[in-house]
């Protein structure tokens, strides 16, 4: 490897490790929010393949947190959350085949958006909106929305 190509690596892993964890999360389910309403413009276009890749990006960051809980601060709480992100990911992935998979995203998203909000709400980060968000994914924005 070059020299620019270590000093890259070696500035992403410093700031991906100066980053609280809380905020780490919060803008990891913004990805997966991203992920799901790209997702859905891709199904409008019967772009199939792309529209799966985008799933499956969400559902990989999902399994990243789940693999990443720790039980040991709160088995309970832990377990629900491994539960939840399970859940979603077999939603997400079984979504895309159905005939209201905009619909089954919209209301997976909502819950998926609940919860990153309470991270955004431990950091300085902001809350996102759901109306935006379910907007987005029905692709009902309004054009003065977006400029």
């Amino acid at each position: 490897m070059s020299y620019a190509m270590n000093h890259a690596i070696a500035a992403y892993r410093t700031a991906a490790t100066t980053v609280a964890p809380p905020a780490a999360v919060t803008l990891l389910f913004d990805e997966v929010l991203n992920a799901i309403v790209l997702s859905a413009d891709h199904l409008r276009k019967s772009q199939f393949d792309q529209s799966q890749s985008r799933i499956a990006r969400a559902t990989g960051i999902l399994r990243g947190l789940r693999q990443n809980v720790d039980l040991d601060v709160n088995r309970t709480m832990g377990q629900q959350l491994i539960d939840m992100y399970t859940r979603n990911i077999f939603a997400l992935n079984s979504a895309a085949a159905k005939p209201d998979a905009i619909e089954r995203f919209s209301t997976l998203a909502e819950g998926l958006l609940e919860l990153r909000n309470a991270w955004a709400d431990m950091t300085t980060l902001s809350r996102r909106s759901l109306q935006t968000l379910q907007n987005d994914i029905r692709e009902e924005r309004l054009f003065a929305e977006c400029s």
